[in-house]
């Protein structure tokens, strides 16, 4: 509840942010963590103004509601292996979402209720998205999806109908 905070710029040898240590920052728009490994459980959540994170390239793991109803409109994640739960969920501005092929799992409702986003860029791998609940639940403007990573050697190596199915869901 730091309600003066408006931007955030960590050094490299700030390897995590803990979990609610900015929490309900209402005047926070922008953050710069370019060493940053993890970030936890609900460390943004709530920081209405956040509009604009730049991610490092060491970016490991985002927690559970970490970015909850911020007003971010695009995110660049350069390198990451898990999203948690609700990770970017009520994000009401967000429209563009990178991925990058490194990412390993993202979990249940991570983008739930972005009504505005429109594109991701996502690897296609097996498994990606799970949890109870759908990862894109209520993105109804979702309308481009664009495949990143490697070429792949022949059709089968897709796995084009576990991801269609996850997709749906």
């Amino acid at each position: 509840y730091c309600y003066r905070l408006v931007s955030i710029e960590m050094h490299d040898g700030v390897e995590g942010i803990g979990e609610q240590a900015f929490w309900y920052c209402s005047s926070l728009r922008t953050i710069k963590l370019p060493g940053v490994r993890v970030i936890e459980k609900n460390a943004f959540a709530g920081c209405r103004a956040l509009e604009s994170v730049e991610f490092g390239d060491k970016l490991e793991t985002i927690g559970e509601s970490a970015f909850q109803s911020t007003s971010l409109r695009s995110i660049k994640l350069p390198k990451v292996w898990i999203i948690g739960t609700g990770a970017f969920q009520h994000c009401d501005k967000l429209t563009d979402v990178e991925l990058s092929e490194n990412l390993g799992r993202i979990r249940g409702g991570a983008f739930r209720r972005c009504p505005r986003l429109r594109r991701i860029s996502i690897p296609l791998k097996s498994n990606l998205l799970g949890g109870n609940d759908v990862v894109f639940n209520n993105c109804d403007e979702l309308s481009q999806v664009d495949i990143v990573g490697g070429i792949h050697k022949t059709i089968s190596s897709l796995l084009l109908d576990s991801w269609r199915n996850e997709m749906n869901d």
